[in-house]
């Protein structure tokens, strides 16, 4: 089920308001994933070049930087889109979870065929 969507498949233009309201200015999940994506190529392409450089050269020791900066940082965009799936899932589960019947709601049993 992708972010925009219920879970009859169709998109809950309400449901997606209300996260884009809880979520403020903070980024999405699916573009915190995108990003991610992003890092996660350029790291395999630091490592390709790492590993056809000589190790006795400079740049092999700057491609070794490269490397450990990359994965923090795709390790970093990892969390914060699993914290964000998080938060949209429970918005949309509490915006879809059926109310219980309180005491003190109006509830005619003749309208719902027992009288």
């Amino acid at each position: 089920m992708s972010s925009g969507e219920s879970r009859e498949g169709q998109s809950d233009p309400q449901g997606e308001q209300v996260i884009e309201e809880f979520l403020g200015e903070q980024p999405r999940a699916d573009h915190w994933r995108s990003l991610k994506e992003t890092l996660a190529e350029r790291l395999r392409d630091a490592v390709v070049a790492r590993d056809e450089a000589d190790p006795d050269d400079l740049q092999f020791l700057a491609l070794e930087k490269k490397i450990r900066d990359l994965r923090e940082q795709v390790r970093v965009l990892a969390e914060e889109e699993a914290i964000t799936r998080f938060v949209e899932d429970s918005v949309r589960a509490t915006l879809t979870r059926p109310r219980n019947f309180q005491l003190g709601d109006e509830f005619d049993l003749d309208d719902e065929g027992y009288g």
